[in-house]
């Protein structure tokens, strides 16, 4: 809540307490992006924090591996968090708490997934709210996706506007540059569209990510949906596309 100035004023504040190891964002953060020009960058990069967000929250998610370089923490905002399952909660803690790379890929199951193209590939997590990233192309803050394995996802959107999303990134020359990708939802696409649907996301993804040949999964559990896995940006992971498994080759926080 708040104005610009506002909630910049807080972000600021709140990186330079000495007694905060973790932020958590309350919301999705509509207007996030308003911010990015507003916070004292050099102050953030000094300090890094466990930062918790998603969907709006890929914009700071972005600028933060732009001009803070330290992970983030694509997972559920404060008003998510008691809906999680206990899985899905268990994996938030270890990932956030531990100091060694999780054991065993993370917890989604392969048979939920769908391999698009198969293969493996190694490389940093990078990614988000997929028409988030498609606003940023051209800015500041432009998605950088060379040599990494791209998380995509999205809410309440059409078929047509996430092809259109897509397109973008891809007229970008972003799509080319990734080592891989991992997709998730478009969580609630039916509501928009006839019955029977004359597209379908499974093949908006065959048709846009078949094409790369790059490794490429569906249906990975996170961002918009009832218990989604939380997923560190910028720390490197291994992603086998055949056995739709996701698995860190880091840890994603270190010892204070």
């Amino acid at each position: 809540a708040g104005d610009d100035a506002a909630r910049a004023g807080d972000l600021n504040a709140l990186f330079a307490r000495d007694d905060l190891a973790a932020l958590f964002c309350a919301r999705g953060g509509y207007g996030a992006m308003r911010l990015l020009d507003r916070l004292d960058w050099p102050l953030l990069a000094r300090r890094p924090r466990i930062f918790v967000g998603y969907s709006d929250i890929t914009s700071l998610h972005l600028a933060f591996a732009r001009r803070a370089d330290f992970p983030t923490f694509y997972g559920p905002n404060v008003t998510g968090l008691p809906a999680l399952d206990a899985l899905a909660r268990r994996a938030f803690w270890d990932l956030l708490e531990g100091e060694t790379p999780l054991p065993a890929p993370f917890p989604a199951l392969p048979d939920t997934m769908t391999t698009i193209v198969g293969g493996q590939a190694e490389g940093a997590l990078v990614g988000g709210c997929l028409c988030l990233l498609a606003h940023a192309c051209q800015s500041a803050d432009a998605p950088d996706f060379r040599g990494k394995i791209v998380l995509i996802e999205d809410v309440n959107s059409r078929i047509y506007q996430a092809d259109r999303a897509l397109t973008q990134l891809r007229n970008a020359g972003l799509l080319d540059d990734a080592a891989g990708f991992v997709i998730g939802h478009l969580t609630g696409w039916q509501s928009h569209e006839d019955d029977p649907p004359c597209n379908t996301p499974d093949a908006l993804w065959h048709d846009v990510f078949g094409p790369l040949g790059k490794p490429t999964i569906a249906g990975f559990p996170f961002g918009h949906e009832p218990n989604p896995l939380t997923l560190p940006l910028g720390v490197n992971a291994r992603l086998d596309a055949d056995a739709r498994a996701l698995t860190l080759l880091e840890p994603a926080t270190s010892p204070r």
